[in-house]
């Protein structure tokens, strides 16, 4: 029957407004977490709080959307208002990444004023852009092309993704601008530009739609509903007649037909209630495998370019675009004959998938970047004693005996220790090629059982020499270089340029303070040092998860200066992230389309976006939890964070198939003649439940 009517004709306007939104939605989303630690000079964790938090008022913001658009509004509206919100903060966004000469504290304000506009305005038309296409249809004539409508909507949205995706993140780090080393001010103009042409396109195709305006407050009836039911089977007497649902008590106030929407969106509602947790592993595609791409080599050595760490996902979207195809024609049909044959079992098997990518992939690159840490036996410990001087030392001590400790090097011995920490009384001799007034030194040191002692040695601002005790140092949790800088008395104040050897306008600039040695967490790459205007060292290699000892001596004439990497990771190329982002967008394929096409086909007439926008909502409380658990900071090693997403998520999985299984798939038939006075154009009404 579907061949008889024409595709309608305004699906393609929104289809250019989906587009350019996402466009915009997505560029901006693939940099910002980058926008956050360089720019706004946020932490790993913090950075990664804020893209989350962000996603959750996007997704959030659908409930607001659709019970605007279902109950107040209509849906044509509810698009129109909100994309201007939309547009409005992503200007703002924009702006705050130009405007350099304001506070830090100001800008980052600012930048949160943007963001929150912008989740409300994507959020809150996201549920209401697919039910309003949905709309256009006549049903159930037009089943088919409803069917192939949700697929050619998500892949508009993928190319819009696919295309921002690439191209942000290439005008944030190919161009310079106001004298630094990426361009976030054009990156993120780019996307606030095509929201507004997202709003060009909607309205151009107003006379072609068709646009059902709300005939009730449907939400408000609907939790009223519930609340007379609940308050109706409590106080029930034993005399009425009892009802299967607790929601039928409710029938004296309320239709029959409203009853029964209210349960189908319920049974609806019940199965989203473990999908978050599968969001806890797509959405990090933004935040978490982004860093981890800050820690690996994108260089393509025969075209003399780079891939970006916030660039290299744009083969998610591509993907998609490839499988949506490829599944609906090949993979869902071959599916159907094994067993697979409804959409709870494909999201089931979506979700295997998607945990996959997680365990087989991104767990596995993350230990090899990050490589081992140093952990000490029981009954072991380590001392190191750095020397601070242009000429040799020589230490003995009754438990380290005789050694000798070259120019600006470092001395390790291993202890064994059987039962308690110990304690040793040292002798140090500096060569007299140093010429020191005073250079020899006795000193009691602590050996501690499974811990790595370290000391410095340099001479006192007055005369002599000292040994300080430096703190320990371990690799980071953000795979970063962890740099210790170590330096005498009259270093104290000048600063110290790291400067990027691949991109000069890449410069990290630092004061010594008093203390002599200080710690720093430094992007990984390779950098010439200066001290004040004096080049020091050149080409010093800051690998992933390396753990360095920067050592300065300054005489009278010179500054020397020696890089000691005591631990390093493994540089490897950003490609090998293609096997789970490979891995994740088949669960992607099977998880998220088939929710859009089940929510909207299983909801009742009155309560698409509401049931849509709930849908949405799963993704917001999958980010939740990301946030709390990064707030929490329970795992040094984001190999063990990556693993215990993946159980909450097998759990997860586990519950839904349990849930899934008693689920009864609801059938579209044309609706009696009363119903059908009701009935708004275009639309059609569930009436009952089948296997």
């Amino acid at each position: 029957m579907s061949t008889l009517l024409k595709y309608p004709k305004s699906v393609w306007y929104i289809f250019g407004n989906e587009f350019c939104e996402r466009f915009s939605f997505h560029g901006l989303k693939a940099i910002l977490v980058l926008f956050f630690t360089t720019i706004q000079e946020y932490d790993h964790d913090t950075s990664t709080i804020l893209f989350h938090m962000f996603l959750v008022c996007a997704y959030l913001s659908p409930l607001f959307g659709a019970i605007i658009a279902d109950s107040y509004w209509g849906k044509y509206k509810t698009i129109y208002i909100l994309s201007i919100v939309h547009a409005i903060g992503n200007i703002l966004v924009a702006v705050a990444s130009f405007v350099t000469s304001i506070s830090l504290n100001f800008q980052r304000l600012f930048t949160i004023i943007g963001l929150l506009l912008t989740s409300i305005g994507a959020g809150g038309i996201k549920p209401c852009v697919s039910s309003f296409g949905g709309d256009q249809f006549v049903l159930p004539d037009q089943e088919d092309y409803l069917r192939k409508f949700f697929s050619i909507f998500y892949f508009t949205i993928n190319v819009g993704s696919l295309l921002s995706t690439f191209i942000t993140p290439e005008l944030r780090k190919s161009i310079q601008c106001f004298e630094k080393d990426s361009c976030f001010p054009l990156a993120f103009g780019i996307p606030a530009i095509l929201m507004l042409i997202s709003i060009v396109f909607f309205v151009s195709g107003k006379k072609l739609y068709k646009i059902n305006k709300p005939v009730t407050s449907i939400i408000p009836s609907s939790i009223g509903c519930m609340f007379y039911g609940v308050k109706k089977k409590i106080t029930a007497s034993s005399n009425e007649v009892q009802r299967k649902d607790w929601l039928e008590y409710a029938d004296n106030k309320y239709s029959l037909h409203q009853i029964f929407e209210l349960r189908s969106a319920l049974d609806v509602m019940y199965l989203l209630i473990p999908i978050p947790l599968l969001y806890t592993l797509f959405d990090q595609q933004g935040s978490r495998w982004i860093l981890q791409g800050t820690l690996m080599n994108g260089k393509i050595d025969f075209l003399n370019w780079s891939i970006k760490p916030d660039q290299i996902h744009f083969i998610n979207p591509l993907f998609v675009m490839i499988f949506i195809p490829l599944f609906n024609s090949v993979v869902y049909p071959f599916l159907y004959k094994i067993g697979i044959n409804t959409p709870l079992k494909k999201i089931t098997l979506g979700g295997l998938f998607t945990i996959s990518s997680f365990v087989l992939c991104a767990a596995i690159i993350q230990y090899i970047i990050i490589g081992q840490t140093l952990i000490l036996p029981s009954n072991e410990a380590q001392l190191k004693i750095y020397n601070n001087f242009e000429c040799d030392i020589t230490i003995s001590g009754s438990l380290i005996g005789n050694f000798k400790i070259e120019p600006l090097d470092v001395l390790h011995i291993n202890y064994s220790l059987e039962e308690f920490n110990k304690t040793d009384n040292i002798s140090i001799e500096v060569n007299p090629t140093c010429q020191l007034e005073t250079d020899t030194l006795k000193q009691r040191i602590f050996i501690v059982r499974k811990r790595v002692t370290s000391y410095f040695l340099t001479t006192k601002i007055n005369d002599g020499i000292e040994l300080i005790y430096l703190n320990e140092l371990k690799k980071l949790k953000s795979g970063n270089s962890n740099l210790r800088i170590s330096y005498d008395h009259n270093l104290s104040g000048k600063i110290m340029t790291l400067r990027s050897t691949n991109n000069k306008l890449s410069v990290i600039n630092f004061k010594l303070p008093f203390n002599k040695n200080t710690n720093h967490e430094i992007p990984v790459g390779t950098y010439d040092i200066y001290l004040d205007d004096e080049q020091i060292l050149q080409k010093a290699d800051l690998l992933p998860a390396s753990v360095n000892d920067l050592i300065f001596h300054h005489s009278i004439n010179h500054t020397n200066a020696k890089l000691i990497t005591l631990e390093n990771g493994k540089y490897i190329h950003i490609l090998w992230q293609v096997p789970q982002t490979l891995l994740i967008t088949v669960g992607e394929v099977m998880v998220v389309i088939t929710l859009l096409e089940f929510t909207f086909t299983q909801a009742p007439l009155s309560m698409k976006s509401f049931i849509s926008a709930a849908n949405l909502c799963t993704q917001a409380v999958g980010n939740l939890l990301i946030v709390l658990i990064s707030k929490m900071q329970l795992f040094e090693n984001q190999v063990y964070e990556y693993m215990f997403y993946v159980i909450l998520t097998i759990l997860g999985l586990i519950l839904f198939m349990m849930m899934s299984a008693k689920y009864n798939y609801k059938c579209v038939t044309v609706p009696s003649p009363d119903q059908e006075l009701q009935r708004p154009r275009g639309q059609y009404i569930v009436v009952g439940p089948h296997k």
